[in-house]
């Protein structure tokens, strides 16, 4: 069966790139990262919402970020350190990702 929201559920604010649960968070300067992090937040406190979409559209906004600074900037250096930094956030929540999902969709 297909789960209902909440009724009245008000989802907390999104909390940029970090997690409360294991007391990281990470601000490297790039809003639009925060701007991925945040929608991440957002679809995991959707009810229903799957985890695989979630981190599927996660990882596509993260992508396009480093396209943009490889169009901006043009420089090597730059885009491996956006690659690197997208490959650390997305394989966080890939393996850190499941109870933080659970309990928004729970909540939701």
């Amino acid at each position: 069966s297909k789960p209902f929201p909440r009724y009245g559920y008000k989802p907390s604010p999104p909390n940029g790139c970090g997690s409360p649960l294991f007391g990281v968070h990470l601000n490297i300067g790039i809003p639009s990262l925060t701007k991925c992090c945040n929608q991440h937040d957002r679809c995991y406190e959707t009810c229903g919402k799957s985890k695989n979409d979630c981190d599927e559209a996660f990882q596509s906004c993260l992508s396009k970020i480093c396209r943009d600074v490889q169009k901006t900037l043009g420089l090597a250096q730059h885009v491996q350190a956006c690659e690197t930094t997208v490959e650390l956030l997305f394989d966080s929540v890939i393996h850190l990702g499941c109870k933080p999902y659970l309990d928004s969709q729970r909540a939701a």
